[in-house]
């Protein structure tokens, strides 16, 4: 078992909801939501006993929906993306599957039997769900996402409708959903406790959040390439040599990992694990009582040599980019516990933050001579 090596965790994208939203009766008028206006989500992270709101933002576009059946009304105007998604659901509803075909996006034309069974489920589902609502759709990273509310008789729960934007300015439909971390940052943030899926007090990156932020990057894709709606991430960050007003972070940051190091290179695990989550703890611990000795110094070894260079501050999360000797940069998440101090977090436990954290361009920002200095908000 070595620090950088993670196991797979499924994440649930549909989760069972009370009422959210009261929805508004306003007759007969214009299907479309009210203009799009720009919204801070805060980014969720599933530590190993609980998902955890993170201060670090995401910038999408939200549309808010009051008019009961909207998908229904052939009267006033509506947006490329409100077309496409009334289309859809009549074609689901009539189980035409030639026109479901043809309102999806073209990248389903290569697995087309695939296609077929995300159809039929689609038809079954419509079947025995009833769709009372659809109050909110986001817009970001060449996607539109509308999130449908449905009744059975034991339970309500929401579903995301994803639709990709074209090149001509058309929306094709997705019956597989994206695996952009950004939709799932999204799609993660409406079904938490804190937000629009479970709660009518739904709650956004406060503007403190917003405004210490340090750092902005689009996640979507590289420097350069046009986006359709580009989301954008805000986090505040410092090197750990300079820190600023992050001082005492960045102090607790390295004192934490000293009395790791220290730990370890005395032979005393139990000490080391005190500065873990308890289900990290228990997992390595019962990993160093099985494994032979050459696999513990390797363990050991690989942990020693790794030297904070650069943390982002989004508590209770601490995202902490470390060098090795061969300059490979790693990462760790440190939570804060109840008492205050930094316990290391998913350290073989793979979720959708290391999507974002782990890979892409905020990585890749890590190696550069001055590291995520590309990214810095002037």
């Amino acid at each position: 078992m070595n620090p950088g090596v993670h196991r797979k965790h499924s994440l649930s994208v549909v989760g069972s909801a009370m009422l959210a939203f009261m929805i508004l009766l306003l007759g007969a008028g214009a299907a479309e939501a009210e203009d799009g206006k720009m919204v801070y989500v805060p980014v969720t992270f599933h530590a190993e006993a609980q998902d955890i709101r993170t201060s670090a933002c995401l910038q999408v576009e939200e549309h808010v929906y009051a008019q009961p059946a909207w998908w229904e009304d052939s009267s006033g105007s509506a947006t490329a993306a409100e077309r496409a998604f009334k289309g859809v659901i009549a074609a689901i509803r009539r189980k035409d599957r030639a026109a479901l075909l043809k309102l999806s996006d073209p990248s389903v034309n290569s697995d087309l039997k695939r296609f077929d069974e995300q159809a039929g489920g689609f038809f079954q589902q419509f079947d025995a769900l009833e769709m009372i609502a659809v109050p909110r759709a986001y817009t970001f990273d060449g996607l539109a996402v509308f999130f449908a509310k449905f009744r059975t008789p034991q339970r309500m729960l929401f579903a995301p409708l994803v639709f990709a934007h074209e090149n001509d300015g058309s929306f094709g439909f997705l019956p597989i959903r994206t695996d952009k971390s950004t939709y799932h940052v999204v799609n993660d943030w409406f079904n938490a406790p804190w937000g629009p899926g479970p709660s009518s007090k739904l709650t956004y990156c406060s503007d403190e959040d917003v405004k210490r932020a340090s750092h902005r990057i689009a996640l979507a894709a590289p420097a350069g390439t046009p986006v359709w709606h580009p989301s954008q991430l805000l986090l505040t960050g410092a090197l750990m040599e300079k820190p600023g007003e992050l001082s005492v972070v960045a102090g607790k940051i390295k004192a934490t990992m000293d009395g790791m190091k220290a730990a370890l290179n005395a032979g005393k695990i139990d000490d080391f694990l005190r500065h873990m989550t308890p289900e990290v703890a228990g997992r390595l611990k019962e990993w160093f009582n099985m494994a032979d000795e050459a696999d513990r110094t390797k363990y050991k070894t690989a942990f020693l040599q790794q030297q904070p260079f650069y943390f982002f501050n989004e508590s209770p999360l601490m995202i902490v980019y470390t060098k090795l000797q061969d300059a490979t940069v790693q990462v760790l998440y440190f939570t804060a516990s109840n008492d205050g101090e930094l316990l290391w977090a998913n350290s073989s436990h793979i979720t959708v933050s290391d999507k974002i954290f782990k890979k892409g361009p905020l990585y890749n920002a890590a190696s550069q001579d001055r590291p995520f200095g590309g990214i810095a908000i002037r």
